[in-house]
């Protein structure tokens, strides 16, 4: 994984952090539960570590579980683009007959 962050600083003071994760074939994603607390999702690969997790203690509330369907959803969305554009790039199957016939 390739990763880079930037720091923004806006006229009003308010700082903004933006992050950019290119995925390889080193990076390692994992997702661990528990009994009495929420999960944890993680990715991590060389110096960089991302961890999404909720902000309670144990508890999960509605909000927390709307936005891991929306996460899943928007992951979801990335690997069909993915899937599609490979496919676009994916070589043809050779026929083995060119005129098309069947054997």
């Amino acid at each position: 994984m390739t990763a880079s962050a930037e720091v923004r600083f806006g006229p009003d003071g308010q700082t903004t952090v933006h992050c950019y994760v290119r995925l390889t074939v080193s990076t390692h994603v994992q997702c661990c539960t528990y009994d009495d607390a929420a999960p944890i999702l993680s990715i991590h690969d060389g110096a960089a570590d991302i961890t999404i997790t909720n902000p309670g203690k144990g508890e999960v509330t509605e909000d927390d579980v709307r936005f891991g369907r929306q996460l899943a959803e928007a992951v979801a969305r990335y690997a069909a683009e993915l899937d599609k554009i490979a496919a676009r790039n994916r070589p043809a199957a050779a026929d083995p007959d060119p005129a098309g016939r069947a054997a």
